[in-house]
């Protein structure tokens, strides 16, 4: 049970993340700008983890170090630009929607890279947490039938929004199963952590030099709100979320995952005076109660070694 409670916490802190990220959007800085001082904060911030662990960076596997560099590169790096490009694109209902798909993509794949069963007691339990993210967002699938589901009707920008879009749920989905794997190969929480700041860094540099006119002078005390979303969303939540991910199969770290919106519900209920709707309580219970209910019955455990090559 820890190791969801964990998870839970990890979502937590990055439904926190929104009190400062989306204002700061909202002030004209690229994604790009910030998600690159998030990582230049992170990597600086980690960097005697980096220095205590280089002798298991230096004596993990090719498949440890691909897992390692998809993780920061792809999931962090990659993941987040595009699922933030596919908005220009694409309705938000309609990105949001898409993303449920990204458990689905987790379980897949540790079912077939790590060998992780899946169980009738996983199934009904999973099939509540899935409803109830769904319920959470019912009135803007109700609204959806009346709106302007893409920004544009020629076939390049529907490729594009869509591509972007899946980009992001195949990256995500397969980053729970890379960490979950470096976990098998009994590579440390922190090593991981600090290893995907690093990594993720490595693949926005080069970005961010054939972007540079997406960067732009920042105020100091907007550059100290990014600081600050990185060591709360980045720092500790990822910290609790390779603590938890260490202890449960990937298939149950995908399902806590989406207790996000729950908890992004309810900060913007205390912190921003939206008041909660009937479906947000009911679809949150069920997202929070289904995780527990996953718990309540130990999944069998697997003894097999991941076969990842």
């Amino acid at each position: 049970m820890a190791g969801t409670f964990f998870i839970m916490i990890a979502c937590f802190m990055w439904a926190l993340d929104t009190l400062i990220r989306y204002p700061l959007l909202s002030s004209g800085y690229s994604t790009l700008q910030i998600v690159l001082i998030e990582h230049i904060t992170l990597v600086l911030f980690v960097s005697p983890m980096l220095w205590r662990y280089r002798h298991v960076y230096r004596h993990m596997s090719i498949s440890g170090f691909s897992s390692l560099f998809f993780i920061g590169g792809i999931g962090s790096a990659i993941g987040t630009l595009a699922f933030t490009e596919a908005f220009h694109y694409l309705n938000p209902t309609i990105v949001i929607l898409l993303q449920k798909l990204q458990p689905i993509v987790a379980i897949f794949l540790a079912y077939w890279l790590l060998k992780e069963h899946i169980e009738g007691h996983f199934l009904q339990w999973a099939a509540v947490i899935l409803l109830g993210s769904f319920v959470m967002m019912w009135p803007d699938l109700r609204a959806l039938g009346n709106a302007q589901w893409h920004y544009s009707s020629d076939t390049i920008s529907l490729f594009k929004g869509y591509g972007y879009t899946l980009i992001a749920v195949i990256a995500w989905g397969a980053t729970t199963v890379c960490g979950k794997y470096l976990s098998h190969q009994h590579i440390p929480a922190n090593a991981i952590m600090s290893g995907r700041f690093f990594a993720g860094l490595l693949v926005l540099l080069p970005i961010a030099l054939a972007h540079s006119d997406e960067l732009s002078m920042m105020t100091s005390i907007d550059l100290s709100l990014i600081v600050v979303m990185a060591l709360l969303s980045g720092f500790i939540g990822m910290w609790f979320y390779y603590q938890g991910l260490k202890t449960i199969p990937a298939q149950l770290a995908t399902l806590a995952e989406l207790s996000f919106p729950a908890f992004a519900a309810l900060i913007n209920w205390v912190f921003l005076d939206m008041g909660l709707t009937g479906y947000q309580i009911i679809g949150g219970m069920m997202l929070i109660l289904g995780n527990i209910g996953l718990r309540m019955k130990n999944p069998r455990r697997n003894d097999l070694s991941p076969v990842m090559q």
